[in-house]
């Protein structure tokens, strides 16, 4: 038996590619099994086999007790240890090694070929647990309502769950199919690894698979927003000003785009020029269509577009796809307005800009006037126009001499609140979108750190707090720090 075991362990090792070590706990779990069948099958039997000449040992093990309870088999007295080792309260002794019959020898083979086949699956699935996000080919096995099973390797298995199946894909037994890895799964039959087709990182290796340049790191895909069946938008951006970035991935006559699309279910594809500046980037992405305006609302991160009514719904697109894909992609959010929506806002935003300087100065309804008609909307304005100028507005020298203190008195206060900087304030709300250093001192000076309590304030609280914000910014804010909530 003893040069049996040790061919045995050799001959699984070579052939599964599995560590020695394994094959021989598979072994003696075996033994032990066998074991048990002919001597007690509640029994605690532990056998161990010497790795280099292959002769073995079998020990039936109990655990030392002042009282045995008859019910458990695994007690014993310590009155009764005379020959048993003891090691930690536990007694063993050696008991004689079965004879293997044919049941033993069939409860072992089973034993051995469970332990082999997990061995196999953990070495696999250690490879593909460092190939997550990259695509991998399988064929067809399986096909239910739940799930896609692919053949990936000979007795390996992948799924594709049904809610990451491009819609309208439709797969037959033996079809090969792409998917990229998304996932491994921990699951009571082991680790299972998960596909998808929807995910966009999918897009992004078969670019890079499609076009050389990217897998040399000429061209770089920065963004993505992908709607999956229907359409994918990327930008690109090259470090080689000899080369056109969207030519290269269209390829020749549309080759290499068609190539992707081709594999995604004909998924349209726009490519786009990136660009940091989020203004520069959305004419980009909009072109050729004619963009009069841009105004960047940097506290709300929203960009307002003046464009001819008839392109408004070309640019929001179906059920706003085109829109909801590029603020996914830019990250910034959008207003598409025609000529006359876009000069309402303008005007709106004009109005609410004096209100806001005529709040923190405290003006009367005739002195806003004033600043409305000589278009002082900022406190420079006001510090560089003329004495007299200034008089005529507010009415009295003494009266002007008061509100150009306040005007300094508030400059070095927004100077200040430029240089903010609280180590205590938590990250989250400092990076908050559309938040300014103005805001940021208010809400420190009012000890608000943390992103939760901006999250729970009204509209009103904030307000009180930070007398320079409008209703509508203190809105989006709220708003904005309440994200984390839904997600």
């Amino acid at each position: 038996m003893n040069k049996q075991i040790l061919e045995v362990v050799a001959s699984v090792s070579i052939e599964k590619g599995v560590d020695s070590e394994i094959i021989f706990q598979a072994l003696e779990e075996a033994i032990a099994s066998a074991t048990k069948k002919l001597v007690d099958d509640e029994a605690n039997i532990d056998v161990v086999i010497d790795k280099t000449t292959g002769d073995y040992k079998t020990f039936r093990k109990w655990d030392i007790v002042k009282e045995v309870d008859e019910s458990n088999v695994f007690q014993i007295l310590e009155s009764d240890l005379d020959g048993h080792e003891v090691d930690e309260g536990v007694a063993s002794k050696e008991i004689e090694n079965i004879d293997f019959g044919r049941i033993s020898a069939q409860a072992a083979k089973q034993v051995i070929i469970q332990k082999v086949r997990e061995a196999e699956r953990s070495k696999i699935t250690k490879k593909y647990e460092n190939l997550v996000g990259e695509v991998i080919s399988g064929q067809v096995k399986r096909i239910n309502r739940d799930f896609l099973l692919l053949e990936i390797e000979e007795d390996l298995n992948a799924q594709i769950p049904r809610d990451h199946i491009i819609p309208g894909e439709i797969f037959k037994l033996n079809d090969r199919v792409r998917a990229v890895i998304k996932e491994i799964v921990s699951t009571p039959r082991g680790p299972q690894i998960i596909l998808s087709r929807t995910d966009e990182r999918l897009v992004v290796q078969l670019f890079t698979q499609e076009v050389p340049e990217i897998s040399e790191g000429t061209i770089e895909i920065k963004a993505i927003a992908r709607d999956p069946g229907y359409r994918s938008k990327i930008a690109v951006k090259t470090y080689d000003g000899r080369i056109d970035p969207v030519g290269a991935c269209v390829g020749m006559r549309g080759s290499r785009v068609q190539a992707v699309s081709n594999e995604i279910g004909n998924e349209r594809i726009d490519i786009f020029i990136h660009n940091d500046n989020p203004a520069e980037f959305v004419v980009n992405c909009l072109a050729p269509v004619k963009i009069y305006s841009i105004l960047v609302d940097e506290r709300t991160s929203t960009l307002i577009l003046e464009v001819e009514e008839e392109n408004q719904a070309q640019i929001i697109g179906k059920n706003g796809q085109n829109l909801r894909l590029m603020t996914h992609m830019i990250g910034w959010s959008f207003q598409v307005l025609n000529k006359e929506q876009f000069k309402e806002y303008q005007d709106s935003s004009i109005v609410e800009k004096f209100d806001g300087l005529a709040k923190r100065l405290e003006l009367s309804e005739k002195e806003k006037s004033g600043i409305v008609e000589q278009n002082l909307d900022s406190l420079e304005k006001i510090v560089d126009l003329d004495s007299e100028v200034l008089e005529g507005i507010f009415g009295s020298e003494k009266r002007t001499s008061v509100l150009l203190d306040k005007v300094n008195e508030l400059l070095l206060q927004d100077a200040f609140n430029a240089d903010f900087n609280d180590p205590t304030m938590e990250e989250d709300l400092v990076n908050l979108n559309g938040i300014t250093n103005e805001v940021l001192s208010a809400l420190s000076s009012k000890n608000i750190k943390k992103l939760e309590e901006l999250a729970e304030m009204s509209v009103g609280e904030l307000q009180d707090i930070s007398d320079i914000i409008s209703e509508k910014e203190a809105s989006a804010l709220i708003m904005e720090a309440r994200k984390p909530w839904f997600e």
